[in-house]
């Protein structure tokens, strides 16, 4: 008996190791870049994983973009790794930066006034 697991979208059942829903085609996982083959930073992995083709033909067309682009895929990467959380569960890097600014200001220590 195979096991399965329901879809969060759909709540119709699918295999456990089907990446996206066979009923209505939405993805079990959500993007991130915690997936097996990554490199440098993950990006041209998890891209390949939510495309379904090969690491290495995204990585030779990331190539090919950043000799064409001037730099500007170089920026699109970045961008992508900055928005991209590192595992299923985990925060992207822009987040944690966010929450790590807005936490400066917010201390949970009570403020005492002093009245003279």
């Amino acid at each position: 008996m195979d096991a399965m697991k329901r879809c969060t979208a759909c709540t119709e059942e699918m295999r456990v190791e089907a990446t996206r829903c066979p009923h209505c085609g939405s993805r079990a996982e959500p993007f991130h870049r915690g997936v097996e083959g990554r490199t440098l930073f993950g990006v041209c992995a998890a891209l390949a994983q939510q495309l379904n083709v090969d690491a290495a033909l995204v990585r030779v067309g990331f190539v090919v973009a950043l000799a064409v682009s001037g730099g500007t895929a170089l920026l699109v990467y970045l961008l992508l790794w900055a928005f991209t959380p590192p595992s299923v569960h985990g925060k992207a890097p822009l987040q944690r930066t966010v929450d790590w600014l807005s936490s400066i200001g917010n201390s949970d220590e009570p403020q005492v006034e002093r009245r003279v």
